[in-house]
């Protein structure tokens, strides 16, 4: 047996995209969801639901799992959830899949929560000018652009 270590290659944490995006995203997310169960009952993962279909207006579950990067399962139970609320109803049926929509509580649910989430939002972005705003929402665009090249990388190696 070898006593010999290999020495871990420098990784620098702080210029590290993946990481710093997780970080942001797990703290916001984490607080958010504080949030969310304690003013609505509902958790983050439920409220990127009501947001897509707030935005979209209708969705499927592939539709939402594909648009958000979320689990199909995670979507799944969301939209059983939000259901039980009274939430989100079925829009129309194309075969085996189901487009849901908003409900008129949904609507309402999804209008409460956004002014809470667009208020964080500005907190957030604090000390940034609206060119800075501008400069690092075309930048996350982009890398979000990369994702369909990252994700083919390995691909086959499933």
């Amino acid at each position: 047996m070898s006593t010999r270590h290999e020495t871990p290659q420098a990784l620098d944490l702080d210029r590290y995209l993946p990481a710093l995006v997780t970080w942001v995203n797990n703290k916001y997310a984490s607080d958010s969801s504080r949030i969310y169960r304690k003013y609505f009952g509902i958790g983050i993962a439920d409220w990127r639901v009501l947001a897509y279909l707030g935005v979209k207006g209708t969705g499927t579950g592939a539709q939402m799992s594909d648009f958000l990067g979320m689990d199909k399962a995670a979507i799944s139970r969301s939209l059983q959830f939000l259901g039980s609320l009274g939430c989100v109803e079925l829009a129309e049926q194309q075969g085996r899949r189901s487009v849901m929509r908003l409900s008129g509580p949904g609507v309402r649910l999804y209008n409460e929560v956004l002014q809470i989430a667009l208020k964080r939002e500005e907190v957030l972005m604090k000390g940034l000018s609206d060119q800075d705003r501008e400069t690092l929402f075309k930048l996350l665009h982009r890398v979000h652009e990369n994702m369909a090249d990252v994700m083919e990388m390995y691909r086959d190696d499933a």
